[in-house]
């Protein structure tokens, strides 16, 4: 588990106003994506929250495969380690649950493959609760039988309306960031989003079992317009959250 807090930003009244005069020098990251896909997000909305972010699956687990053999637990690691970058750099405290090919039941674990993985799911839970976490952000790679299906998809506890705004956002950032995609974000029901007190969304980037978007999930490039789309989605929630308090 990895704690980074790089800025803090105490907000007070007025911060709305101040933020959108000190738009240019509030924008960040966004320089590794072309030009086109870039959003100025004020990252004052992130300081202070304590975000968790879940690289799904890792070591005996590899999630999905794809056709040419990449696996889910590589993609997902590979993209919750930029998006911890990106949320730290805008003054969140993120907590990274996974940041090597391993699950979290431990070495010295002993008992079925069902049972450790119930374990690990258990221990992502327990980890995000002891640091009272505000979000928790689970990335995945989706997988069907059918080659057929594509697109990045954003779940949510139907019980959690925080929750509901931030897989919105996010999923509104994939279809503009993206745009191959015309999912929208939907209810569901899974051990992390129906175990967990503070908001949760699972992030589906895309199919692995579709062979042109399996090539994309390992492509840095798309890696980073993924980060910027998840990133741009939280960050928007928060300003809108900020926003709705103050009326």
């Amino acid at each position: 588990m990895l704690f980074r807090r790089v800025l803090i930003l105490k907000r007070k009244p007025g911060s709305i106003i101040l933020a959108i005069l000190l738009l240019p020098a509030l924008c960040i990251w966004g320089t590794n994506i072309s030009k086109e896909h870039k959003l100025p997000v004020m990252s004052y909305a992130l300081a202070n929250q304590i975000i968790v972010v879940d690289a799904g699956h890792g070591g005996f687990d590899p999630g999905a495969i794809g056709p040419a053999k990449n696996l889910e637990k590589d993609i997902t690691l590979a993209i919750s380690r930029k998006l911890c970058s990106s949320l730290s750099q805008a003054g969140a405290l993120v907590i990274a649950l996974r940041e090597n090919d391993e699950d979290l039941a431990g070495d010295d674990f002993s008992g079925s493959i069902r049972e450790r993985k119930r374990k690990d799911l258990a221990i992502r839970v327990a980890k995000a609760q002891a640091n009272n976490a505000d979000i928790f952000i689970s990335i995945h790679a989706n997988a069907d039988v059918s080659p057929r299906w594509s697109g990045a998809q954003t779940f949510y506890s139907g019980n959690s309306e925080k929750a509901k705004k931030i897989a919105i956002a996010i999923q509104d950032e994939f279809t503009r960031v993206l745009g191959n995609t015309t999912r929208k974000a939907k209810t569901g029901n899974y051990y992390i989003t129906d175990n967990t007190d503070m908001a949760a969304v699972i992030v589906e980037v895309g199919f692995l079992s579709n062979a042109n978007e399996e090539k994309l999930l390992i492509s840095d490039e798309y890696q980073n317009k993924l980060v910027f789309a998840i990133f741009s989605g939280i960050a928007n929630s928060q300003l809108e959250a900020d926003v709705d308090t103050k009326k």
